[in-house]
């Protein structure tokens, strides 16, 4: 596999995220939404340690089939966030999920379209198997195309299509609220308001997770400490409980529908199970108490999971066989981690993006001696703040870096 890059760049706008002419209760919910994303970050002066490319691909190539390897999405107005593919390809064509964070009440949730061909002219794009593509992206006009957008009125922490065939059309936000919406019939649309279906209202929310193995159950925190456990079949909570000290910002469902994880400001990485509500188990403290703003268990070998520190260019890889120290530490980036993932379908590979412009793809096994190296590297044009990789579309990875999504192919 490669990371492949380009010289090609463009200019990123400051995005206003002005609070002016807002309720004192929206004041409240975009401070706590800000927190939790983790925009305001202290630099590092770290170095960063060469390495050479031995998979990189030269530039008159690249240049030659640049549309092969990277589709790009501008936001005109917004500073993005959230992003998620859907888990199904229709015929050619890749959706995706993208969300804004503006800190305002101006949002939206877009689904973006492209084709995994290399070139196609804006005629046959558009007619290709009737798919109706509503809008062409002017910097890019035939890779990314926008489909459907909604607005939302507070920033979107955090955006999952279901991983489930029976259901990909669903997808679930975290913001003041949880929200499930649709997307049918080239159409994004809001389907239930979970604020109404929950008597004790908890908020705002800082992340989600869908469960892998039951496509009716998902996971939500909060900043007001507790994590909750939502059946969709029966819209209510199956399970809630105050799950730390401090604000909660990630977490990940294990690899049944009882088992989650869960971490926050207070440094720990805890783990429950909805059916002994009163236990949990700490499995991992930081020594200064730093608080973890990210949070994934690896369902291909769910011994391992990974942390990202705040703040900080570390990302610890923890292994549950042997919790006395981390497997490995992870910190070749020169500034603050802002998200690290694993790869589909695999326990050794993972992506992390960071402040420092850069996404590392790493493999923990590819040398047992330094597992603290990375493998690949691709380099943006500004700071890298999320990244997502599909379930079934696993030879592509999306990253957010300012107002623009870039979507990555790894060949």
């Amino acid at each position: 596999m490669s990371f492949v890059d380009n010289n090609n760049k463009f200019n990123i706008k400051d995005i206003n995220r002005s609070k002016n002419n807002l309720f004192e209760e929206d004041e409240e919910i975009l401070e706590a939404l800000n927190l939790s994303s983790n925009i305001n970050k202290n630099n590092l002066n770290n170095k960063l340690l060469s390495k050479e490319n031995k998979n990189e691909i030269r530039e008159d190539d690249f240049r030659e089939n640049k549309n092969k390897f990277i589709k790009r999405y501008k936001s005109e107005d917004s500073r993005l966030y959230g992003i998620t593919f859907q888990s199904s390809v229709e015929s050619d064509f890749i959706n995706v999920a993208v969300s804004s964070l503006n800190m305002n009440t101006n949002n939206n949730i877009s689904i973006l379209s492209f084709s995994q061909e290399d070139i196609f002219n804006e005629e046959d794009i558009i007619n290709k198997d009737n798919i109706n593509i509503n809008n062409i992206n002017s910097i890019n006009n035939d890779t990314i195309y926008l489909r459907s957008q909604v607005q939302c009125d507070f920033p979107v922490s955090n955006i999952l299509f279901s991983p489930h065939e029976q259901n990909k059309n669903l997808l679930i936000s975290t913001s003041d609220i949880l929200r499930l919406y649709s997307f049918e019939e080239e159409k994004l649309s809001l389907k239930v308001d979970f604020k109404k279906r929950i008597k004790d209202y908890c908020g705002p929310l800082t992340s989600c997770d869908w469960s892998h193995s039951n496509n009716s159950i998902i996971g939500v925190c909060s900043i007001d400490t507790t994590c909750a456990i939502w059946d969709l079949n029966k819209f209510q909570v199956r399970y809630m409980i105050i799950a730390h000290d401090k604000e909660v910002f990630d977490i990940s469902l294990g690899p049944d529908e009882f088992t989650f994880m869960s971490t926050g400001a207070d440094g720990s990485v805890r783990l429950f199970d909805s059916r002994s509500a009163n236990s949990s188990s700490i499995i991992f403290e930081t020594r200064d108490k730093s608080p973890m703003t990210r949070l994934k268990w690896n369902l291909v070998n769910p011994n391992f999971i990974l942390t990202v520190i705040v703040d900080k260019n570390e990302i610890y890889i923890l292994d549950q066989r042997k919790l006395t120290s981390p497997y490995a530490i992870l910190k070749v980036h020169t500034n603050v981690v802002n998200n690290a993932i694993w790869a589909p379908e695999s326990n050794t590979n993972l992506i992390s993006v960071s402040d420092d412009k850069s996404a590392l793809l790493w493999d923990i096994y590819c040398d047992s001696d330094q597992p603290e190296e990375y493998i690949m590297k691709y380099d943006a044009q500004s700071e890298i703040e999320n990244v997502s990789w599909g379930n079934i579309t696993q030879n592509w990875v999306g990253i957010i870096d300012g107002n623009q999504a870039e979507i990555l192919r790894i060949q």
